[in-house]
C-alpha cells in the first residue's frame, strides 16, 4: 500500500497541517496548474463540488506517444472522476509520466470504490508526484511534468 508523506490518519481524521505547509514552501517549484490546484483547499474538504474526497473514479485513460522514430515515450494519464454530489466532474490530466502505479479496488465486494485522500509533492527536479487512495483497498500514484485540471458541472 501506498504510504501518505505528509497527510497523517489518527484512526479518525486526517491531518492535513503538515502537509499544507508543505505545499506553500513548494508552490514556487510548481507549474501553475499544479499550484493552483494542489494549494486549493476547496480540492481535499470532506463536503463540495470541487473536492476529490468521497468522488468516484469514472476512467482512467493510458496514452503513450512516440517521436517519428518510435522511441521516446511520452506518456499521459488522464484521470475522470465524478463528484460525491453526481453534479460535477473533474478531469486531471498528467504528461510527462515518468511512473504510474493503479492498484485495482476490491469491487468483489464492494460495488464502487471513492477517493479517500489524495496528496500531491515533488518526487525530484521538475517531476511531481500525485497519490490518491481510496476506500476499498484502491491506491493511484503517478510522477509526471505537467499537470492541468478541469471542473464541469454536470
Amino acid at each position: 500500500m501506498i504510504r501518505l508523506d505528509r497527510i497523517q490518519f489518527n484512526g479518525e481524521t486526517w491531518d492535513f497541517s503538515n502537509y499544507f505547509e508543505y505545499m506553500k514552501s513548494i508552490a514556487n517549484l510548481m507549474p501553475k496548474a499544479l499550484r493552483d490546484y494542489s494549494t486549493d483547499v476547496a480540492s481535499y474538504v470532506l463536503h463540495g463540488a470541487k473536492t476529490l474526497h468521497d468522488s468516484r473514479m469514472l476512467s482512467a485513460v493510458i496514452e503513450n506517444a512516440y517521436d517519428e522514430n518510435f522511441s521516446n515515450v511520452v506518456s499521459s494519464i488522464e484521470l475522470n472522476f465524478i463528484d460525491q454530489l453526481f453534479e460535477g466532474k473533474t478531469t486531471l490530466r498528467y504528461v510527462g509520466v515518468s511512473s504510474y502505479h493503479l492498484k485495482e479496488m476490491d469491487l468483489d465486494s464492494n460495488r464502487h470504490a471513492d477517493v479517500l485522500v489524495h496528496e500531491f509533492s515533488i518526487a525530484r527536479q521538475d517531476v511531481f508526484r500525485h497519490r490518491i487512495i481510496f476506500d476499498n483497498l484502491g491506491e493511484i500514484e503517478i510522477e509526471f511534468s505537467q499537470f492541468s485540471y478541469m471542473w464541469n458541472e454536470l
